[in-house]
């Protein structure tokens, strides 16, 4: 017996030993596990996406219901008396914005208070919340789009000190009294809950801390096991050990799960506080903390959207833990009671918001950043879109369409068009296709078609250059005939098949007739016209054929787009971006765009080529705009090809250069001209917008000089059909004689 004793004792000793050594081991890799995880990036973070912050400055040309029309995007309130962020007040010619702190790519800004006044559509004075004149002010971004690499989870990190102490308290005193006494884990948590549950007769109360709920999200399963169980308490122990009260809780605000978007579950207080009341976190009411504390313990059992009455029942509860504890009074507590959940709409899923724009900013992105570990640990992107433009610009297409299509033989259009800011050269709006939330193909990026009379200005600015050419000089519209090198004919004809004779440079431009600037490019040489067009932006290959004069070259609408920013900025290039700054999750700038601008082209050139452009708005293929916008002088090209196939127009106002094309999948007639289709979608645009007249800015090497149509050269007012044009001052001679034809 006392031998089998020893040999029971040495067992057990060994047994106990081979434990104690597992369990040692077994925590040092739950602690390697744990540490590695923790202090690395916690989570895969989604790139955040902006769009553009709107900037006040005194003399902006900007109406005071286009502020509106933003700060209605950024959920701020109309209030008769300012109390906190997100609030505006407003009077017949002025508002006050209590504006939101935000970290913007190039400064930290704290809240404050703005006072803009207006004088019919500018902005006369910006002042702050003590009367002084300042220079600029601007507003928040609004979110549009969270990209992840992670399809399943959602989140926005907020750091500690930026989530509201009545939160963390409400919190607290609802899910873990004891937090910042135990040790990650409570036996006397777990005895009560379990004392309650037995005389219950059910799972009425759990006893996990909160350092036990973030060890189950963070490194476990859902399984319900005793192995799970005893993991969970270890993992909570390392946690406490490792780390600071405060950064757990952190943590746990972060992680805590608290809804369904779609596809994507909601993670974390703050954007459970976009997610459900579209608001930062910061701006809650003690009403809505007490739903979102109340959402920890089912967010889909307590869904607000779903099961409202019980919902209420459980954050009245929440309430009134907050009033027992003197987190809130006695009457704030009764108040409260009142009111409804106010749960805003469930959003359309964000990231399909803009899918066409996002494309370009995914792809652009990808060139700009490609270390996946920044990435991933939530780089803020801040973009150029501008959403009235956007908004805007879908508004005009969902219009346009349908409505072109009543007319016979056109059916199955589809769209492609965006904006650009011109001074910076940042694409501001982007609609990739008909069906706008779609985020398959890209008609904007990857459809290549003939640009037909797009090409105009690049022939013309081309001949420009050249001393003998003015816009007043005579070109020749009669029949033409063309043998290439390979002893091919082509025979090009005018649209509506009529001969003009001798007319005008300026008039063959804003009418858009064929044979007169194939006349001029064949004198000038197609590769001089090639060069141009490089020179503008195109980096697609140009076969240097006599039909590139006619637009025979196939470019997408965003080669468009760059090909006319460059002549809205007078022959300088940058170039086109989306992504204005880059940042990372810590605030620390990764990349701003700061326009390389490149003087291409002489300004004498530039200027004649603009005005031409002009010519075309007023009274050549693009005069429908002057009679919808008479006041505000517009430039611009309509550009068809072969058969109908595309219909385009490309144009600017002092600020924006916009792109329109129409056309067929199929690339069958769409029985429209580009006056007709494209620049139906432009007009239907540009009214929901405040476009600025283009400045006339002439630059020292141009004089205005009378030009008679008939001779193409100067002379006096009153000799034969006269019209005043901008020449050359090397040219200009003031004291010209009258040549009869």
């Amino acid at each position: 017996m006392r031998r089998l004793g020893k040999r029971l004792f040495s067992i057990a000793w060994r047994v106990a030993l081979v434990t104690v050594i597992s369990v040692a081991l077994y925590m040092i890799y739950l602690d390697a596990k744990v540490t590695r995880q923790f202090e690395g990036n916690k989570w895969q973070l989604p790139a955040q996406v902006y769009a553009r912050a709107m900037t006040f400055y005194p003399g902006q040309y900007l109406s005071m219901e286009e502020v509106e029309w933003e700060l209605t995007r950024l959920n701020y309130t109309q209030v008769t008396k300012l109390n906190h962020t997100g609030q505006y007040e407003q009077s017949k010619t002025r508002l006050r914005i209590y504006r939101r702190a935000f970290e913007f790519a190039d400064a930290n800004e704290d809240a404050h208070i703005i006072e803009l006044r207006f004088s019919g559509n500018k902005v006369a004075s910006v002042k702050n919340n003590i009367g002084q004149r300042l220079e600029s002010a601007r507003l928040e971004p609004v979110q549009i789009a969270r990209i992840g690499n992670d399809e399943t989870q959602d989140r926005e990190f907020v750091p500690l000190d930026k989530f509201p102490d009545l939160l963390k308290d409400t919190l607290l005193v609802v899910e873990d009294r004891d937090f910042y006494k135990h040790h990650g884990v409570s036996l006397w948590s777990i005895m009560r809950a379990l004392y309650v549950n037995i005389r219950a007769g059910r799972t009425v109360q759990g006893g996990s801390t909160l350092t036990q709920q973030l060890a189950k999200n963070f490194y476990l399963t859902r399984e319900r096991s005793l192995v799970r169980k005893i993991n969970e308490a270890l993992i909570a122990l390392i946690l406490d050990y490792r780390y600071t009260k405060d950064e757990i809780l952190e943590a746990y605000l972060n992680e805590v799960y608290l809804g369904q978007s779609y596809t994507k579950g909601v993670h974390g207080m703050g954007l459970a506080a976009e997610f459900y009341f579209s608001k930062p976190i910061d701006e809650l009411e003690f009403d809505q903390i007490a739903l979102l504390v109340a959402l920890v313990k089912g967010p889909s059992y307590y869904n607000p959207r779903r099961y409202e009455e019980r919902t209420m029942e459980r954050r009245d509860l929440v309430l009134r833990l907050m009033a027992e504890d003197g987190l809130i009074s006695t009457t704030e507590y009764r108040n409260a009671l009142n009111r409804p959940l106010d749960v805003a709409p469930m959003r359309r899923d964000i990231d399909k918001t803009y899918p066409g724009y996002l494309e370009l900013v995914n792809r652009q992105l990808k060139e700009l950043l490609n270390d996946k570990e920044t990435l991933d640990a939530g780089v803020r992107v801040f973009t150029y879109l501008e959403l009235q433009k956007q908004e805007a610009m879908e508004d005009a297409i969902a219009q346009s369409l349908p409505y072109l299509e009543k007319r016979p033989k056109t059916e199955q259009l589809e769209a492609a068009m965006l904006s650009v800011n011109r001074q910076v050269g940042g694409v501001s709006a982007l609609v990739a296709g008909r069906d706008m939330r779609y985020s398959g193909f890209n008609r904007v990026l990857d459809t290549k078609r003939n640009i037909g009379s797009l090409v105009k200005p690049a022939v013309y600015l081309s001949a420009l250059q050249v001393p003998s050419y003015n816009l007043g000089t005579l070109l020749h519209d009669e029949p033409l005939e063309v043998t290439d090198e390979r002893g091919k004919v082509w025979r090009p004809d005018n649209f509506d098949h009529k001969f003009r004779g001798a007319l005008p440079l300026y008039k063959a431009f804003s009418n858009s007739i064929n044979i007169p600037a194939v006349n001029l490019g064949l004198d000038i040489g197609v590769d001089k016209v090639a060069n141009t067009l490089k020179g503008l932006g195109v980096e697609s290959h140009i076969n240097q054929f006599p039909s590139l004069l006619l637009g025979a070259l196939e470019l997408s609408s965003y080669e468009v787009a760059q090909l006319y920013t460059t002549l809205a900025n007078d022959g300088a290039y940058t170039r086109l971006t989306s992504i204005s700054a880059l940042t990372d999750n810590s605030g620390k700038l990764l990349y701003q765009h700061k326009p390389q601008w490149q003087q291409r082209f002489p300004k004498d050139a530039m200027y004649m080529t603009k005005y031409g452009m002009k010519r075309v708005t007023k009274d050549g293929t693009g005069k429908r705009l002057n009679k919808h916008f008479p006041t505000i002088q517009l430039a611009g090209k309509t550009g068809t090809s072969n058969n109908l196939r595309d219909s385009w127009y490309g144009g600017f106002d002092q600020n924006t250069v916009t792109v329109a094309w129409l056309g067929r999948d199929d690339n069958q007639s769409t029985g429209l001209t580009g006056a007709v289709g494209a620049l139906e979608m432009y007009i239907r645009y540009l009214r929901q917008l405040n476009p600025q007249s283009i400045a006339d800015e002439r630059p020292e090497g141009i004089r205005w000089a009378f030009i008679n149509e008939q001779t193409g050269m100067q002379a006096p007012p009153g000799c034969g059909k006269v019209i005043q044009l901008p020449i050359r001052a090397s040219e200009f001679n003031p004291r010209p004689s009258c040549v009869r034809p």
